[in-house]
């Protein structure tokens, strides 16, 4: 090799050694300029998309993956049932109780729930960073404490008729839904558990088990369910339904604390997560069953008020029916489940027998049910007044024997005295009487408000509803007044609904405000409707007895496809069509209706509506003789499928006469809905017609019905009797 020719290779390799050094020297140098981040900068997302976290990747990584373990590590264990996302199973798992922070819980002073949600948030937040509702709140429990036995509200009332379980169970919020620390802390010393609870004035509760019977579990609560007579019903053959229908373990035990106690050690090798998930698909057949129960029931009430005045019931009988077998099908299926599952085991125990979670929802239905009723009489006999001037505080003005004392708030147990036997007057009256200020009632109204969530999600509502009826011409004391038939009857409601999501500002999601009214020998109809502000559907007219004041039409429709030729036999022109059509859309029709039977003497008044999508293909085929506006031929239509999917609800405000079969002179409010699914395929016809000129006409000259079903996805039906008016 020549000396020109080395150096020549030399200069090259000098110039890629030095290139290489600059390359492997930048991101030393680079990396220089980017400090080693911190652990809020490695989770941090947009960090880790820049050059510097491209450049300490690896460290970052490194840095998390340690974090989680010392966090996962340091954290409490226990035992759960995972996800099939996650593979399934029961598996050691690290969990961190959520403690929310910023929370909004307002208002839901009409029910019991509403009061055990606003009193157990407090606890489950330590009674720390609560919100000025939350405070009052507190403050207002504070209050009760301080004023020893007076009783200053209905809220109260319950509070101190129930004393040392309303604490109990307040101060439970603090588990959330760790139902095994609840189901401790109710066996510790200082729960509910082994011994007898006491009200604010030392009167001794009842007990919170009784004496009724309970099936080893909820599977077992199945016999098979009646249908209207005549009609056959669903057979159920499976292997799971006898076994389920087990006379003994339907009656298996009566629940007491030692029961709950035993059952708890008997299962404490198996995971809660698996024992409460058992209780969870439980719950899910329970609903099945009390559908089904309550189907039936209101059959037998429609059925026996249609009888009792002549009327046929078969149209009635077979709608039901349909409904209770596809609910008997759905029962069955989860008795299959169920026994799959190893929980129609009669001879030895499963772990469908007990969870943390059956303890805790058995004694919210021991104890839930008396202390609603407590509250709702209260506020019905008293209107939550219990002011200077009210009867409660004044019962000498009553004048009723038994209310010997002149102040009923003193105690819960004088308060309890007050509503039972203030209770059972207004009940005997022959008038309808408002009881707080013993007027006579010709109406009524309810409302309530609540909030819950925090500052990122939340959710409330409020409502009022109410009815009142005018009779011209008698005071309602004389039943010879004024015919019924001259009456008239009004319901009225409206309800909010408000969110606020990812914000604390909150919004309207929606708005529903309606009323409905005899007007002469018509109706009166008001409704308005708004989503997110957006108005939906505005109404204020006068309608007959029934109409249907709305009723939409498709908003697409239109051909997909069609073809057609013209040819000339012997002079003649011939015109073959055919083709394929389609349409989809939505139908909508609301109405309302009055009924005003005079022979009778019933009022009622009824709001319904239907919202129908639908979608349809046909197709169509025709021969004609002629020429167009001069034509005569034969058509035929052949319909492909069509689906309808029918939404229909209805609410309705009765007022049964005094010779009602089952109910006299009492107000009933009822409703409804129901959503099916309706397929249809090859139903046809074939026709003949003609046109001349302008005028067109056609024959059926044979139709036929192909074949479809309907499949009934849910169908609910409420009858709530409101008043006994006299």
């Amino acid at each position: 090799m020549n000396q020109r020719k080395h150096t020549k290779q030399l200069r090259r390799q000098l110039r890629w050694a030095g290139l290489s050094a600059t390359v492997l020297a930048a991101p030393a140098s680079f990396a220089q300029d980017c400090p080693k981040p911190t652990l809020q900068q490695c989770v941090d997302v947009d960090y880790r998309a820049s050059s510097c976290g491209g450049v300490h990747d690896a460290y970052c990584q490194d840095l998390v993956e340690a974090e989680w373990k010392a966090g996962w590590e340091a954290a409490p264990k226990r035992l759960a049932l995972l996800p099939e996302e996650l593979g399934g199973g029961v598996d050691t798992v690290a969990y961190q109780a959520h403690v929310p922070k910023r929370t909004r819980f307002q208002g839901m002073d009409q029910s019991i729930m509403g009061q055990v949600l606003k009193g157990q948030i407090l606890y489950r937040k330590n009674l720390e960073n609560l919100s000025k509702d939350e405070e009052a709140y507190l403050s207002r429990i504070r209050s009760w404490e301080k004023d020893g036995t007076q009783v200053t509200s209905c809220q109260e009332f319950v509070e101190e008729k129930y004393l040392d379980f309303s604490r109990f169970e307040r101060e439970a919020g603090r588990y959330g839904e760790d139902y095994r620390a609840f189901f401790k802390a109710a066996f510790d010393k200082g729960g509910i558990a082994h011994r007898t609870l006491y009200s604010r004035d030392q009167a001794k509760l009842a007990p919170i088990w009784g004496e009724q019977r309970t099936a080893k579990n909820a599977y077992f609560r199945f016999t098979p369910g009646p249908y209207p007579k005549g009609i056959e019903g669903y057979v159920f053959k499976s292997e799971a339904a006898k076994l389920a229908d087990n006379v003994e373990a339907r009656n298996w035990v009566t629940p007491s604390d030692e029961w709950h106690e035993k059952q708890s050690e008997q299962f404490s090798q198996v995971p809660d997560d698996v024992l409460n998930h058992a209780q969870v698909e439980q719950e899910s057949f329970s609903a099945l069953l009390n559908q089904r129960a309550a189907v039936y029931a209101e059959w037998q009430r429609a059925s026996k008020i249609l009888r009792a005045r002549d009327h046929k019931t078969e149209e009635l009988d077979k709608q039901t029916a349909e409904r209770l077998y596809g609910l008997d099908k759905a029962i069955e299926a989860s008795l299959v489940k169920a026994q799959k599952d190893g929980c129609l085991d009669a001879r030895g125990p499963t772990v469908c027998d007990w969870s943390p979670r059956r303890y805790k929802t058995m004694l919210e239905a021991a104890m839930a049910p008396r202390r609603e009723a407590d509250l709702q009489a209260c506020l019905f006999l008293t209107g939550n007044d219990f002011g200077p001037e009210s009867f409660v505080r004044n019962a000498d003005k009553l004048k009723v024997e038994g209310l010997d004392q002149k102040d009923y708030t003193l105690s819960s147990s004088l308060l309890a005295k007050y509503i039972a036997i203030y209770g059972q007057y207004i009940q005997g009256l022959d008038t309808p009487t408002n009881p707080p200020t013993a007027e006579v009632r010709h109406g009524g109204e309810s409302s309530d408000s609540g909030y819950a969530g925090d500052a990122t999600f939340g959710g409330g509502y409020d409502y009022t509803a109410g009815w009142e009826y005018l009779q011209p011409g008698s005071d309602l004391r004389n039943k010879a007044g004024g015919a019924w038939c001259d009456s008239d009857v009004r319901l009225y409601g409206e309800f909010n609904a408000y969110a606020n999501v990812f914000s604390s500002t909150r919004h309207e999601v929606a708005h529903v405000s309606g009323e409905a009214g005899t007007e002469g020998n018509g109706i009166r109809l008001k409704l308005d409707a708004r989503v997110l502000g957006i108005s939906l559907y505005s109404h204020d007219q006068h309608h007959p007895l029934r109409v249907t004041f709305y009723e939409g039409k498709p908003v697409f429709e239109s051909d997909a496809a069609k073809a057609s030729t013209t040819f000339v036999i012997v002079f003649v022109p011939v015109t073959v069509q055919g083709g394929l059509s389609a349409e989809a859309g939505v139908k909508m029709n609301i109405g309302g209706a009055v009924s005003r039977r005079c022979e009778e003497d019933l009022l009622g008044v009824d709001l319904y509506g239907t919202i129908t999508p639908f979608a349809a293909v046909k197709g169509f085929a025709s021969v004609g003789i002629g020429v167009p506006g001069l034509q005569v031929g034969v058509r035929g239509e052949l319909l492909i499928t069509r689906v309808n999917v029918p939404l229909y609800g209805d609410i309705g405000l009765y007022l049964s006469s005094p010779s009602h079969p089952t109910n006299p002179n009492t107000l009933f409010l009822r409703a409804s809905s129901k959503l099916d699914l309706e397929l249809r395929f090859l139903d046809g016809s074939i026709k003949l017609f003609g046109e001349l000129a302008f005028l067109k006409g056609e024959v059926t000259i044979v139709s036929w019905n192909g074949f479809g079903n309907t499949w009934n996805i849910y169908d609910e039906s409420k009858s709530l009797p409101l008043v006994r008016v006299y």
